[in-house]
Order: structure tokens, then C-alpha cells, then sequence
């Protein structure tokens, strides 16, 4: 084990680099939202025509993440938006940024490759809340104002300290994050009414999404786990995942290193409704299914 202060220094420069790399991803985005967004703001269309979001707000998405919420929050600030704006743009949005993540983190080939069809039926379920919001968001019929203007005026103003503004908050809760990890605080599972191999998966999911699904294929195509009992630990990783990683560190980070600690807040909290009102029922049908097939 690390001594305490080569652990710390160890952490310390992984937060640091998260941090450059939220500046320069920040930075790239301001830079295409000022120069290149025009380019791929009719590929947005069809979202934007569905949703009602611009479509320089969609397609900007699709580039960078924080980069549509910080000319959000500038707007908001002003008074121009309001919070169902950025309810509205968030939730319209969740299925590009879901499947955007999972293909740069690698949880869409990993599950295929790893699962098969099975696989294929664990994105689906997980997929069921971000296409709940994208409903929620059709309803939301905001009137919004020129925002490929706003756009371009913000994107054009001071990127490098805008950059380096959300970098030195989410650099702030990084620190706290280390602390929480050097006080070695963990989630233990074996609770749960499992098999050992489904509570070995959700437990090793639980902390790295790719890892459950790797550790649970060899016991599914092995036979000692049955696919409901592979969906119900690999659907239970996550909800273990987002509600002690997501939801307080990931999620509430990302929008609190944007916009005022309230609308964060309130941000996290609606997003993680929309969760827990698909994952809970999904998991609890797995488990009744789980049970009785046994």
C-alpha cells in the first residue's frame, strides 16, 4: 500500500489532470462555437425540429459537453433563460451525451463484445432513462431566443478565463473527492440477497463500469450466472454507481463547476429522478423474474 503522502501526491496529480483536460476541452469548445458551429448546426435539425431546442445548442452538445451549459448559464444569469430551459436542453440532450460518453469510456463495445444480445438488452435498459427525458423534453415547449447569437457573442468573450474558471471549479471539488479517497471510504454489497458471483459482479461494477461487465461475461457464458441474474447485477452496479459516483461526485461536479450551487442542485436532482424511476422498477421485475427462475 502507498504511504499516505505518495498516495496524496498520486491523486493529486490525477485531479490535476482532469482539470487540464476540462480547460482545454472547454477551450476547444468555445473555439468551435465561435468559428465552426454553422457547420454542423443541420446535422442538429431533425432533434432541434422535435425538441424544440436550437439547434446550435444540439450541435454544440454534440462537441463538448459543458460547453452549450456555460452559454447557458450566461443567458441564465442575465435572465433570459429560465430553469426550464435548461431542464428542457438537458434532458433533449441525454441521449447524445450517454451514448457519446459510453463509446469514448468503451461500456458499448465492451458490452457487446463482451455479452452478446445480453449485452445489447443491459444498454437498453440502462438507455431507458435518457430516453424518458428526451419525452419529458418534447413536452417542454420553451420559447427560446437567439441562441447561435448568444452563442457566438459568449464563445467570443475571454475564452481562456471562462476555460479556466470551470477548471478551478471542478478542481475544487477534486480536492474534496481526494480526501473522501484517502479516507478510504468504500460501499460494501454483500448485503444484498445475491449469488456470490452476481454480488462479486455488482460490487467490481460498482466501481468501474467496464469492470463488471468484463467480470461478469466469463460467469455468464461459464453458466454459474444466469442472463437474468447478469442483467439484474450489472443494472444494480449502476444504480450503486451513479448514487455514490454520478449523482454526488460526477453529476453534481459538472454543473456546480457552471452554474449557481442551487441550480446544480436542482440539475442533479431532476436528472437523477428520471433515473431511479426506470432503473428501480427494471431492477426490481430482474429480481422477482431472478427469484423464481432459480
Amino acid at each position: 500500500m502507498l504511504p499516505f503522502s505518495e498516495a496524496a501526491w498520486r491523486l493529486a496529480a490525477d485531479a490535476a489532470l482532469r482539470a487540464a483536460t476540462v480547460f482545454f476541452s472547454v477551450l476547444v469548445g468555445l473555439y468551435v462555437a465561435s468559428r465552426l458551429l454553422w457547420r454542423i448546426e443541420k446535422l442538429a435539425a431533425p432533434i432541434s425540429k422535435r425538441t424544440g431546442v436550437p439547434a446550435s445548442l444540439v450541435a454544440l452538445a454534440a462537441v463538448e459537453a459543458r460547453t452549450p451549459h456555460v452559454i447557458l448559464a450566461e443567458a441564465y444569469k442575465r435572465g433570459d433563460l429560465g430553469f426550464g430551459h435548461l431542464i428542457q436542453f438537458t434532458f433533449a440532450t441525454w441521449p447524445i451525451r450517454v451514448v457519446l460518453l459510453h463509446l469514448r469510456i468503451g461500456v458499448i463495445p465492451i458490452a457487446l463484445g463482451a455479452l452478446g444480445l445480453l449485452g445489447a438488452a443491459y444498454l437498453a435498459l440502462v438507455y431507458l432513462s435518457s430516453l424518458l427525458g428526451l419525452a419529458i423534453s418534447l413536452k417542454l415547449r420553451n420559447t427560446w431566443p437567439d441562441m447561435a447569437a448568444e452563442i457566438r457573442r459568449v464563445s467570443s468573450i475571454n475564452p481562456l478565463r471562462r476555460a479556466a474558471a470551470v477548471a478551478a471549479s471542478y478542481l475544487t471539488f477534486e480536492a474534496l473527492f481526494i480526501a473522501l479517497d484517502l479516507l478510504g471510504l468504500r460501499l460494501m454489497l454483500d448485503w444484498l440477497p445475491l449469488s456470490p458471483e452476481a454480488i462479486a459482479v455488482a460490487s467490481i461494477s460498482s466501481v468501474r463500469p467496464t469492470y463488471g461487465i468484463m467480470a461478469a461475461a466469463p460467469l455468464y457464458h461459464g453458466g454459474r450466472l444466469s442472463p437474468l441474474e447478469t442483467l439484474l447485477a450489472l443494472l444494480l452496479w449502476r444504480v450503486v454507481y451513479m448514487t455514490v459516483y454520478e449523482f454526488p461526485r460526477s453529476a453534481v461536479q459538472f454543473y456546480a463547476s457552471i452554474y449557481p450551487p442551487a441550480v446544480a442542485g436542482k440539475l442533479t436532482a431532476y436528472t437523477a429522478a428520471v433515473m431511479y424511476s426506470t432503473a428501480v422498477p427494471a431492477i426490481a421485475l430482474l429480481f422477482v423474474l431472478a427469484t423464481s427462475f432459480s
